[in-house]
Parts: C-alpha cells; sequence; structure tokens
C-alpha cells in the first residue's frame, strides 16, 4: 500500500514522490481523523533531499538497527537508530536524509493547526520555536504513539473524544519538552544577554572538541542555557549561527594545518571534524574560493 503523506519540496513547495518508496502494510487512511495520518510500514531505502511536510511529524524505529545520515545544523551527520529511537520534525522545516538499507518505522502525522490547538497550555503560536530531533529517547511519545496504532487497530472504536485526548497529550508534551515555550515563560528581567566572556567558553570548547562531533546541546550546555536561547543569543552578539561559527573555527584551523610541510589533506578535514574529504573540500571552496590542494599548493610556492 502506498503512503497517504505529503511531501513538498521546500524551494519550490511543489509536490516531491519521496514517499513513494515507503511500503505501508498498515494505515489509519479508512477512519475519521481530521488531521491525523498513523501509517505502519517499511522502505528498502528513503533519499528526501530539501524536503518538508505540513505535519508534526513522529517517526518511530521498529524492529532492527539503522545506520544512516542526516542534515542537521551541525552538516551531514552519521545516525544509528535502534528500535525505539524517534525522529521529530516540525510542520514546514526541510530535511534531508540518506539511507540506504531497510528501515521499518510507524509513523504518526498530525496536521499544523490540529496539533497546536489540541494543547492544553497557553502560548502565542508565532513565538514557538522547533527543531529537528533525532534518536529522541522518550517513553511517553512513544507510549502515545502506540496507544494511536492500537486505537486504529481497533477501528476507532474509542471515538472522537478519545482521539483529542491523545493528541492533546501528545501536544502538551511536545510543546513542553520541545521548543522554546519555557523560555517564553520566563519574565525579561531573568534572561541574560552573552558576552564576550562566554563567546571565549564556546571558542575554549570548540579548541578543545574541534576533531569531534560539536553539537547545539553541546555548545549550550557549556553556557548552561537552552539550546533555543543559544542559538538566539549567540547569533545577536556574533552574527552568525553557532553551525556558521563553528565551521569558520575549523576551516581557519585548516589553513593552518595546509601550510605544514607535511600536511594531508584527507587526513587534516577528517582530524578537524568533517564528514571526508569532499565535505571537507566543498565546505573549503565556499569559504575561501579555492580548493584545499590549491591553498596548498599557493602556500608551498611562497615557502620555496
Amino acid at each position: 500500500m502506498q503512503s497517504n503523506l505529503k511531501f513538498y519540496d521546500f524551494e519550490t513547495h511543489n509536490p516531491s514522490d519521496c514517499g513513494a518508496v515507503l511500503d505501508i502494510e498498515f494505515s489509519s487512511a479508512g477512519l475519521d481523523w481530521p488531521g491525523v495520518i498513523l501509517e505502519k510500514g517499511s522502505s528498502q531505502y528513503f533519499y528526501p533531499n530539501n524536503v518538508s511536510t505540513p505535519y508534526f511529524y513522529f517517526a518511530l524505529a521498529l524492529e532492527e538497527d539503522l545506520h544512516w545520515n542526516a542534515k542537521t545544523i551541525d552538516g551531514m551527520t552519521a545516525l544509528k537508530s535502534s528500535p525505539g529511537d524517534i525522529w521529530i520534525n516540525p510542520p514546514n522545516c526541510p530535511f534531508s536524509h540518506d539511507i540506504s538499507e531497510p528501515c521499518y518505522f510507524l509513523i504518526l502525522a498530525v496536521e499544523e493547526q490540529p496539533f497546536l490547538d489540541s494543547c492544553a497550555m497557553t502560548f502565542k503560536e508565532k513565538d514557538l520555536q522547533f527543531l529537528n530531533n533525532y534518536n529522541v529517547q522518550d517513553g511517553t511519545i512513544k507510549g502515545i504513539m502506540e496507544l494511536f496504532l492500537l486505537e486504529a487497530k481497533a477501528g476507532g472504536k474509542n471515538g472522537y473524544a478519545y482521539l483529542k485526548n491523545l493528541l492533546s497529550l501528545l501536544a502538551t508534551h511536545y510543546i513542553q519538552s520541545y521548543s522554546n515555550y519555557a523560555d517564553l515563560q520566563k519574565s525579561p528581567s531573568s534572561a541574560s544577554k552573552f558576552d564576550q566572556q562566554q563567546v571565549d567558553k564556546v571558542d575554549i570548547y570548540i579548541e578543545e572538541n574541534i576533531g569531534k562531533p560539536i553539537s547545539v546541546d553541546g555548545l549550550a550546555d557549556v553556557l548552561h542555557c537552552s539550546k533555543f536561547y543559544f542559538l538566539r543569543e549567540f547569533k545577536k552578539l556574533v552574527g552568525i549561527t553557532p553551525y556558521q561559527y563553528l565551521m569558520n573555527k575549523r576551516l581557519e584551523q585548516a589553513q593552518k594545518l595546509l601550510t605544514s610541510p607535511h600536511g594531508n589533506i584527507a587526513s587534516i578535514g577528517l582530524d578537524l571534524g568533517f564528514n571526508d574529504q569532499s565535505h571537507f573540500t566543498r565546505s573549503f571552496k565556499n569559504q575561501f574560493g579555492i580548493t584545499p590542494g590549491q591553498f596548498q599548493k599557493q602556500a608551498r610556492s611562497l615557502s620555496d
């Protein structure tokens, strides 16, 4: 059975056929669940590229471990998902995946407005911010998804009131746990602004871990603040996103290492946390206008 989920190219907003590879063994399509789609199935591969959906999208990994790549705020990142891990994607938020092996999933997709309307808390919708979340281990969300599955398999016998209760539980938990809702509740006087001393702490952390995966969560932990607060205040002070800042630091270090007489391009890229040599070369050229090899050749010719 084909999926009923809608995917769109994020740039053109045209429908994407990336979901055509999803083989659905069970679906809630026959039920009167407005704004809600539940699907269980598998896929031999999945290659969405800069795709978005109109849903709050929860995908629960089933049956087997999965090795894949996903585009995150830190670039293309290698991931391993085990049964019970959850990928969460908010509506109209682009994602790119590279899944080259069979995957098994339970997907719960809820359209944006019904989801927000189901939340028991009060907020201004325009102020809420959400991010992609990969390999989430959340027993509450997993349990709610399993309740949706049981209800769908029972033909929706508990009725619309039960469906609304499940939606309310999911929306309230998700917004409390995976948005900037908590930050919005704080009074302005309790929020502190970043200064150069805090940037220096970030610099030290990056320097000590430059060859390892560095996440926004990790950088926010250095300054003991939430991810959303860190993203907002860091860009406000520095003028670029944390990801761009980290990339600049890595590329500046790459320039220094490439001037070494024994600098190996592939080793330098891997030592600085790039996924592979092509990722390193592409990032370096985007920043400086020439490839690492061209830069190294120029540097060596000047030293001769």
